[in-house]
């Protein structure tokens, strides 16, 4: 009785607050707003999880609170949302602003002063309620880089607090997108076969409609089952991004077989993404294709109305009519329409589809694959659908290689978890603290996937399938100076250095100015490290001493000593 009670009294409050919620918010930014990107997109690892407004390219734009509130989390990172302030509302919600340049005065000395406390750059933190309180329309800081952005702007969102999921502003009726008369586009709809071999699903693309019109007069043959993989984007009026469209459906002879709405993704769930695309395409040719076959360990909340998960079977050899309908977050539809009818003996090539190619791995148990030289483990539910796996080793090895190079399946097929690899290596007892796993990308560049040492294997959790071997680094960081020594740099705000590594990565650095802590920003996607000059920590119109030490992830070292005069 209380649960229904409490579902009631929630229901109520829920729909009244949909119906004023208009009138609660205001914009993060003064004037008209144009987006580069929205809530959903198809991202390379994730669902985008808010939106982001442009700011004219440059940083600086103020940003404002968009509701009463406190701040409740400060986070400052080298990459992810950079500088990112969090905002937490009486009404349930909280307020995310990312990618800032600046702090306002208040929440800069906060977070500031923790910071040199600590003697780190990078922190994340939970903010006592109340001690930074807000009102609707206080500026908190300016619009930015920072992080792994790629352009200057404001990546902003609103989440439910409690379990802090993000929703999408414009189907809660938030906000008010501005004009928009532009319908999605139907970019591409390609069409997938798919079949099973003990027990494991085997599927091959085999056509392709690109920028299909509104009717394709031609049939489409297609065997006993398949599937679609859709291309959309939707645009909007001011704006040339390619943004997410709001709802998706695919209907047979008109009745819905697949349907998904993008308006709340958990951040737990969002790496999910790699399912619900067809993610081989994406590595091959870049397609970004909505699949509509939903995967055993799929666990998105975004489907709606899923018949016979996302399979099309057809039991007949008369024409069927398929439709694809897409809409945008203004009501704008889309209608594609195809004709599909079975053709009897229909073939297609299936890549890695069977015992001659490899062995079979299934996605609800560990898997343990043994070579010589080499052992995988494969954890329940860090497949996506079982599948048949491709591992041996290769005949030619990279330079500085201490292993085979080894072949762990094939990049073009996703993990939801990290698998783990133990390789045997060869090398020399002093050189075995600079080891570390080393994987290959598809341009053919080395990167570390890091490792320890099991007794004579060193062991790594990967991410990737994909080719990896074992090798050192011995190399210490790179630190190159923005400024010669002895350079005055009174007219100067700030004092910028360029740090690299070639291999494991940089781990920490530590600056000191006249032998106390200096707070450096790092900006990890220009490798580049920035000091702000401030006259309350450092004195003006005098000589300064600066010492920077950079270690790697193999704890290779170097560092410099440098003066200046500010």
């Amino acid at each position: 009785m209380r649960k229904s009670v409490l579902f009631l009294i929630l229901f109520f409050a829920g729909n009244l607050f949909a119906q004023n919620i208009s009138n609660y918010y205001r914009l993060p930014v003064d004037g008209e707003f144009s987006l580069s990107a929205n809530y959903g997109e198809l991202r390379a690892t994730h669902f985008h999880a808010g939106i982001d407004i442009r700011v004219g390219g440059v940083v600086g734009k103020p940003i404002f609170a968009i509701a009463e509130g406190y701040v409740s989390r400060i986070s400052v990172s080298p990459s992810g949302y950079g500088k990112a302030v969090y905002i937490t509302h009486p009404n349930g919600t909280t307020s995310v602003y990312a990618h800032l340049h600046t702090f306002s005065p208040a929440i800069k000395t906060y977070i500031e002063n923790i910071q040199y406390a600590r003697q780190r750059f990078a922190v994340n933190e939970t903010v006592q309620a109340g001690l930074l309180s807000v009102k609707k329309g206080e500026q908190i800081g300016t619009a930015g880089n920072s992080g792994s952005s790629g352009g200057p702007h404001l990546h902003f969102e609103i989440r439910e607090t409690r379990q802090q999921i993000p929703i999408d502003v414009f189907a809660r009726g938030f906000y008010k997108i501005p004009t928009d008369n532009i319908s999605p586009t139907v970019r591409n709809v390609s069409f997938f076969s798919y079949r099973e071999i003990d027990s494991i699903p085997c599927i091959s693309l085999f056509k392709q409609q690109l920028k299909p019109t509104q009717t394709t007069q031609q049939i489409i043959d297609v065997p006993d089952t398949f599937f679609v993989g859709i291309d959309v984007i939707d645009t909007q009026n001011g704006t040339p991004a390619k943004l997410a469209i709001a709802k998706l459906s695919v209907m047979l002879d008109d009745e819905i077989i697949f349907a998904c709405v993008f308006d709340s993704i958990a951040f737990h769930l969002s790496k999910y993404i790699n399912s619900a695309i067809a993610y081989d395409e994406r590595v091959r040719n870049n397609h970004v294709l909505l699949k509509t076959y939903i995967e055993p360990t799929n666990q998105l909340t975004i489907y709606r109305e899923i018949k016979n998960n996302g399979l099309i079977t057809l039991s007949d050899t008369l024409p069927h009519q398929l439709k694809i309908k897409a809409t945008d977050d203004t009501g704008n539809t889309t209608v594609r329409t195809f004709t599909v009818q079975k053709k009897n003996n229909f073939t297609t090539a299936n890549n890695f589809c069977d015992t001659t190619f490899g062995v079979a791995a299934y996605w609800n148990q560990e898997n343990n694959i043994e070579r010589n030289g080499l052992q995988v483990t494969i954890p329940s539910d860090a497949l996506y659908r079982s599948t048949f796996l491709v591992i041996d080793s290769l005949d030619k090895r990279p330079e500085n290689a201490y292993s085979a190079l080894w072949r762990v399946h094939t990049n073009e097929t996703p993990l939801h978890r990290a698998i783990n690899l133990q390789v045997a290596a060869s090398l020399p007892e002093e050189l075995k603290s600079k080891a570390l796993l080393a994987g290959i990308n598809s341009k053919g560049r080395i990167y570390s996937a890091g490792g320890r040492w099991q007794n004579n294997l060193l062991e790594a959790n990967v991410q990737n399938f994909g080719d990896y071997f074992v090798t050192i680094d011995t190399i210490a960081p790179i630190i190159k100076p923005q400024f010669v020594n002895g350079a005055s740099l009174s007219k100067n705000t700030q004092l910028k250095i360029k740090i690299t590594d070639d291999l494991s990565g940089i781990a920490t650095f530590n600056a000191y100015i006249d032998d106390k802590w200096a707070l450096f920003e790092y900006d990890a996607k220009n490798n580049l490290l920035l000091y702000t000059f401030d006259s309350t920590r450092i004195k003006r119109n005098s000589k300064h001493k600066l010492l920077l030490t950079v270690t790697d992830n193999k704890q290779n070292t170097n560092s410099v000593e440098l003066n200046f005069t500010w």
